[in-house]
């Protein structure tokens, strides 16, 4: 049986989920929409599928390639997006025999294809709506060209009927707001969409995890949680109530996650607590008063796609790294003893308190970074000035590479946006401004140094300045200023 999908929804009432995407390439428990659409379809024994896509349509094509993995045979088209169905198909240039099927790909349904089908072969009417629950799921078997009831597929007019209609057990999810999209996903993972394939493997009582997953029994307070693939959940965290977290997610320290989905690529920071949210990177969503929130602070919330130390390799590799450079560094703490004893015996070191990458509560209950207290050696060249900020990079303070550490008193005075945009780095050891900005230099060059070094980062961009940083340290400047 041939089969025509649609899936040209613009989805301009689930922004901005939809900015970057589509509505049938929105994950729902750890799948894209169109393919729970044809997993149900290959449970059927459907070997052909043509998809009519509008918005995005070269994302879909590449997440779907010619179908060989689901043993399909998919082809495309293109239209101009939410036309009437009528008139995508008549535009439509493939021979299709009859009967075949024509449903929504951006619609989730928990109901038996199969069952539609052997029902509605049984009557001799040329189109057959598919209901589950009484509901318009969006799909109909045609068995000639003849009087087709092509407005049941508009998704404008989702209460018409077909003349004939077979009511099937089963939900439809119509994915028509950003409230619709969460309940969807938070039903998938309860199981109250019992015929979708919910991917992972149940490793607790009301936990299950993909693939490469690292989270713990003791995250689950209470309810049940789907956790997707390459993820890592920080012993401390809790999970309440019905949790779904998509592929490649940390959620760091003592966050608090309840009834929320977090997308793809997301980076959840230390304390943060959600409720009824949808997170997307640094988009936060509350689902139970429609506001729409873009995080600036990447130690809230990130996405992963974009920022470089917030990646599940970012503090392991930070205190390694540090632990490294303390080794090799040893012999030059005699070096900086004797030059301390030499120039200033008195007063052999300097204490400064700068705003670190570690984040806790404040009395108000807003997370913030706190600060540490980072020590200079009271001698001339620049290395063993700030050897002691080694151990700030141990301590998982500072960062390897990262913008310039100020203090808190300091960071607060910067209120302009692209003043504000080097807050959204780490703070580091190393980095463009401590390589290249002079010691003597006014607040603003520091400031759009850090800004741009903001914009920029990235495992290129932090490779290429640890280079320039070892270089650096054999230079004369670094041992004779």
């Amino acid at each position: 049986m041939d089969v025509i999908i649609f899936a040209d929804r613009e989805g301009q009432e689930l922004l901005p989920l939809t900015d970057q995407t589509c509505v049938a390439l929105l994950p729902l428990a750890g799948k894209l929409i169109l393919e729970h659409t044809l997993e149900a379809l290959v449970d059927v024994g459907i070997k052909k599928v043509h998809i009519i896509l509008s918005p995005f349509a070269d994302q879909v094509k590449l997440k779907l390639g010619d179908g060989m993995r689901w043993g399909l045979t998919l082809t495309y088209s293109t239209s101009r997006g939410e036309e009437s169905t009528l008139q995508e198909f008549l535009k439509l240039q493939i021979p299709l025999a009859f009967p075949f099927l024509m449903l929504r790909g951006d619609v989730i349904r928990s109901g038996s294809v199969k069952d539609f089908i052997e029902q509605a072969e049984l009557l001799a009417a040329p189109c057959v709506q598919a209901l589950y629950g009484g509901e318009n799921a969006y799909m109909l078997l045609c068995r000639n060209a003849a009087d087709l009831d092509f407005d049941t597929l508009n998704w404008n007019n989702s209460i018409s009927l077909a003349k004939t209609a077979v009511d099937v057990v089963g939900h439809v999810s119509r994915i028509d707001s950003l409230a619709a999209f969460h309940q969807a996903n938070l039903d998938a993972a309860a199981r109250r969409l019992d015929t979708l394939l919910i991917p992972g493997r149940e490793t607790a009582l009301g936990l299950t995890q993909g693939r490469n997953t690292e989270v713990y029994p003791q995250n689950i307070k209470q309810g049940i949680a789907l956790i997707g693939s390459n993820c890592h959940i920080h012993p401390s965290v809790e999970l309440i109530g019905e949790v779904v977290i998509g592929d490649h997610v940390i959620i760091d320290k003592r966050a608090t996650i309840e009834s929320s989905v977090i997308l793809p690529h997301t980076y959840v920071g230390e304390l943060i607590e959600l409720r009824n949210a949808i997170v997307r990177g640094n988009d936060l969503i509350r689902v139970d008063n429609g506001s729409i929130l873009k995080i600036s602070d990447t130690f809230l919330l990130a996405d992963l796609t974009t920022t470089y130390f917030n990646t599940g390799l970012g503090p392991f590799f930070n205190r390694t790294a540090g632990l490294f450079l303390l080794t090799l560094s040893l012999p030059f703490w005699f070096l900086a003893l004797g030059l301390v004893l030499t120039q200033n015996p008195s007063k052999p070191f300097l204490v400064k308190r700068l705003r670190g990458n570690k984040i806790v509560l404040n009395d108000f209950g807003v997370p913030e970074r706190t600060e540490f207290s980072a020590v200079e050696l009271n001698v001339t060249p620049p290395v063993l000035r700030y050897l002691p900020r080694v151990f700030a990079v141990v301590n998982g303070d500072l960062n390897l590479m990262g913008s310039l550490p100020v203090s808190l008193e300091v960071a607060k005075k910067r209120l302009e946006e692209w003043e504000r945009l080097a807050d959204q780095a780490p703070s580091g050891l190393f980095g463009p401004t401590q390589l290249n900005v002079p010691a003597g230099a006014s607040e603003e060059e520091i400031l759009m140094s850090d800004s741009v070094y903001a914009t920029q980062v990235n495992r290129r961009t932090n490779l290429r300045y640890l280079f320039l940083s070892i270089q650096a340290l054999i230079s004369s400047k670094a041992w004779t200023h």
